[in-house]
């Protein structure tokens, strides 16, 4: 079976995709770049393998450009949206990345792609059914998605959700918490901080609760999912690590692996949003109000959530805290 992976070479998707291959999975990974995703996933032993035996192979497509979906997914077993637009959680409206776009748009658009290939969905007048050996579609969403979301990211990916659950494919998501690992940007943008301050800056309290997620559970995961199809089916899982910490304290954990002692300083959430206000505006755009919100959200999954994993995949096991952070940051 061939996986396509969209956002294969993301912080997620990249994790995601590496697994898979190693678990023997052949994956197709969408890019805007093939010459640049091979040197990336090629990078990892994994990834060099793969490519050798020929189970890792690209395709130039994006999912903001729906012309380009068509040849992406036709011949698939599967397909895994896990893009992410560059920079985010702040958003760039003047280059179509933000939330809607890439989130609920991009899903649409890969969704209505897999439509025009194996046929018409479920829903509409003509209610004809998917044919045997259509894909099905597996979603990497976030934590804190609701019904009244009122966040952009909350309502694009909330969208996203009931698109694929009305698809008429056979579909997955997947809801997890703040993932962490080497090649993240947002804790390791926060931390990087402390490379030239005294003192590390948040915005808010920091008391807000948070699962921590080691990236690399998030692969194994897949791998199960993509494994057994019949305990996945249509079925919205809550992902997050074993570790109910404070974005205060998981930032404390962070710099004491890494050998640094800093004070936290608190930046008001107020503050923080006029800075965004007036940052957003400068090049690179580096900070908005909403991304301000975004960072200092709480992230928790529901006794719920644990419950039905260890019901469906007893053997899945998720990393602690302290050790997924030993794995990177102590080598800086």
């Amino acid at each position: 079976m061939t996986i396509l992976v969209s956002g294969a070479t993301g912080f997620v998707g990249g994790a995601i995709t590496r697994h898979l291959l190693d678990a023997g999975f052949s994956v197709r990974a969408m890019t805007r770049s093939a010459e640049r995703a091979t040197a990336k996933l090629g990078a990892h032993e994994i990834g060099r393998r793969a490519l050798v035996e020929g189970r890792l192979t690209f395709v130039e497509a994006d999912v903001t450009k729906p012309a380009s979906l068509g040849g992406a997914v036709d011949g698939v077993g599967a397909v895994i949206q896990a893009a992410q637009f560059d920079g985010a959680p702040v958003e760039d409206p003047a280059r179509g990345l933000t939330y809607m776009e890439v989130d609920r748009n991009g899903t649409m658009n890969l969704l209505g792609a897999v439509a025009q290939v194996y046929g018409r969905p479920t829903a509409g007048p003509v209610m004809a059914r998917y044919p045997d050996g259509s894909p099905r579609f597996l979603y990497m969403s976030g934590i804190s998605v609701a019904t009244r979301g009122q966040e952009p990211w909350n309502r694009a990916k909330w969208q996203a959700e009931e698109a694929i659950r009305g698809s008429g494919l056979d579909w997955t998501i997947v809801r997890g918490c703040w993932a962490y690992g080497r090649d993240d940007a947002a804790l390791n943008r926060l931390l990087h901080y402390s490379d030239k301050l005294p003192f590390l800056p948040i915005f808010g309290r920091g008391d807000e609760l948070q699962n921590p997620l080691f990236v690399e559970d998030i692969g194994r995961l897949f791998v199960l999912l993509m494994s057994n199809p019949d305990k996945a089916r249509d079925t919205t899982f809550g992902l997050g690590g074993p570790d109910t910490v404070t974005l205060n304290g998981f930032l404390r954990l962070a710099l004491e692996t890494m050998g640094r002692r800093r004070p936290i300083l608190h930046i008001p959430k107020r503050i923080g949003k006029v800075q965004g206000a007036i940052a957003q505006h400068l090049p690179g755009r580096p900070l908005t109000p909403d991304a301000v919100d975004f960072v200092s959200q709480v992230g928790v999954v529901t006794e719920a959530d644990r419950q039905l994993l260890a019901e469906r995949f007893p053997e899945f096991t998720t990393t602690a805290l302290r050790e997924g952070l030993e794995s990177y940051l102590r080598r800086r």
